[in-house]
């Protein structure tokens, strides 16, 4: 079995420099052109899990013949301020509540959800030690509720321009490590790995045990093009470990939403197919 193909989508106007390809005015409306194009499935933005319909959603992806490659809950923290480590204890937990929340719905999905912004940034003064303990806490509260239900948590590196201490994939999958957990997994992207790992295909090879979703997106959240990035050197780690999981395109939708991801399906075919 080969490696799965997915598409970041959104069903709501953001800007343009997000990384989110597939844009529509609804989920279907994404689903309707992926399903379309190729793709084995899409992952979803969701910023509140309370305004969608879990059942609908699968029955929607369901006819579309689409699976959900992760539930990104990213938004919360742009839009709402949540995060992990927030100073107030009160926004943490809700953070961690709504979490819960986002896993009740990729149960449904039969996905897996996605924290990258959401584990928030270092207060000013904190040492790394006490952003990784007050980060241990939420992760723990988190991964209890997602191994009474079964659903895995998946956790993205990212580079010290937007994110703090578990930049590179050895320091995040070290932390990933300790809590000895089969439902705490990782996620890797090319867009951060090149920042901070000097020796892309043994980062990747180091998180092999814990990959389940591989983000493809080149310098400048853009589509590759093969001048920045030896894509098709990550590519052949994949491959010579029969990796299975996901792969997805994370890329600003340029020149459109539409050619961004068509034109991304064709990469990842010709390159990790």
């Amino acid at each position: 079995m080969g490696m799965k193909f997915s598409v970041c989508t959104v069903d709501r106007p953001l800007p343009m420099a997000t990384p989110f390809p597939l844009r529509g005015t609804s989920y279907e409306e994404c689903a309707a052109v992926a399903s379309r194009l190729g793709y084995d499935g899409i992952e979803l933005q969701v910023q509140d899990p309370s305004l969608y319909d879990a059942k609908e959603l699968r029955a929607m992806l369901n006819r579309y013949g689409l699976g959900c490659s992760a539930i990104t809950t990213g938004l919360a923290y742009l839009y709402e301020g949540m995060s992990m480590v927030h100073p107030d204890e009160k926004i943490r937990l809700a953070t961690v509540e709504r979490l819960h929340r986002q896993l009740d719905l990729a149960k449904e999905l039969d996905s897996q959800i996605l924290i990258g912004y959401l584990r928030g940034r270092k207060s000013p003064g904190q040492t790394d030690q006490e952003f990784e303990d007050i980060l241990t806490d939420s992760v723990a509260r988190v991964l209890a509720y997602a191994e009474e239900i079964q659903t895995p948590m998946v956790m993205e590196q990212i580079n010290r321009n937007d994110g703090d201490v578990f930049c590179s994939t050895e320091r995040t999958m070290s932390f990933l490590e300790k809590f000895h957990s089969d439902w705490l997994l990782y996620n890797g992207d090319t867009y951060h790995m090149v920042t901070e790992d000097p020796d892309v295909p043994a980062a990747i090879r180091r998180s092999l045990s814990k990959l389940v979703l591989f983000h493809v997106s080149d310098e400048g959240r853009l589509l590759p093009d093969d001048k920045h990035f030896n894509f098709h050197e990550a590519a052949a780690v994949l491959k010579e470990a029969g990796y299975s999981e996901w792969v997805s395109i994370e890329a600003r939708p340029t020149p459109t939403s539409f050619e961004c991801t068509r034109r991304g399906l064709e990469y990842l075919r010709r390159v990790f197919g």
